[in-house]
């Protein structure tokens, strides 16, 4: 976990959400985030606003502009490791660049959804064991958790950007690539049967003589 690039992407946002989540040994666990995502602090003390503002450097000027909440963990969000219901999604490696934006695909038991790429920076270090799994609420609204192995690394809110223009964007885009498809097959050569009767001239790269020419190798046998 990269917890300078949940910084930064709390810093893009103006929008710094730490929150607190009381265990089941009364411990209480910490979670930082723009709203959009969240991510667990592990490792440090018990952080307040003033800390966060010191362990990123961010200076007096720079907090006029933030607005900052720390309070319990959202409710609804299940923040173990494991839910019952939850279910694991494929990733088929598909991403589409949209409004300045890299968005990702996924399919969903209530249909597509997308999550945006950026909310997966703060795990690029072990992103090879990232795992993404479907969730959803008590009262069913849906939202998308990372695993690292089988440990809760990021709660992702997906992305609301399917409408009119989207689609038909997408279905324009998918058009084309059919078209070009459709090209590429009919341009491609067809190949040659090859007759594996044929005998070929083969030349010896050091003396430059020709190796079995043709009557020879019936010769030969």
């Amino acid at each position: 976990m990269k917890l300078k690039k949940v910084a930064s992407l709390c810093g893009k946002t103006k929008m710094f959400c730490l929150y607190d989540r009381t265990e089941r040994d009364d411990t209480v666990s910490q979670w930082l985030g723009d709203g959009y995502a969240i991510y667990p602090i592990t490792g440090l003390p018990y952080m307040d606003e003033e800390n966060i503002y010191s362990m990123f450097d961010i200076s007096a000027k720079q907090q006029e502009k933030i607005i900052f909440r720390h309070g319990p963990a959202p409710e609804g969000i299940n923040l173990d490791d494991v839910d019952p219901t939850e279910r694991r999604l494929s990733d088929d490696g598909l991403s589409v660049v949209y409004d300045g934006g890299i968005l990702k695909p996924l399919q969903t038991r209530n249909g597509i959804s997308f999550i945006q790429n950026k909310y997966l920076s703060p795990l690029e270090d072990v992103i090879e064991m990232v795992q993404l799994y479907e969730r959803a609420t008590p009262q069913g609204t849906p939202y998308i958790v990372a695993k690292t192995g089988f440990f809760l690394a990021a709660v992702i809110m997906p992305y609301s950007v399917i409408n009119d223009k989207f689609v038909y964007q997408l279905s324009e885009l998918a058009q084309q690539c059919r078209r070009a498809l459709e090209v590429q097959k009919m341009a491609r050569p067809t190949a040659e049967p090859v007759d594996e009767t044929q005998c070929r001239i083969n030349v010896d790269e050091s003396t430059g003589e020709i190796i079995n020419f043709p009557g020879e190798m019936e010769a030969e046998q």
